[in-house]
């Protein structure tokens, strides 16, 4: 992950952050069972495992390591999609 600090200095990057809050707040409006951004991103990985190939996700994602993009496809797949069929913003 990149710092927002070395890209972003002063008020620049407490508009950043807020915006990011705001908009994780009108999410969480819409689908109040989501409790993190982390929850949606986790979600995300494991939709495009199962759409892509594995070195593609990992890209993506932007792990380094192809074993951080391996952890996702321990989670319980069936649980995850009915979640994300539900709640996709993009639905």
């Amino acid at each position: 992950m990149y710092n927002l600090n070395l890209i972003l200095s002063g008020d620049y990057l407490e508009i950043l952050k807020n915006s990011l809050l705001q908009m994780f707040k009108g999410v969480q409006k819409t689908n109040p069972e989501i409790q993190s951004p982390k929850q949606i991103r986790v979600s995300l990985i494991t939709w495009w495992l199962k759409n892509y190939n594995l070195r593609q996700v990992q890209y993506m994602a932007g792990h380094k390591y192809v074993r951080s993009t391996e952890r996702y496809q321990l989670n319980n797949l069936d649980k995850l999609q009915g979640q994300l069929e539900k709640y996709h913003p993009l639905k």
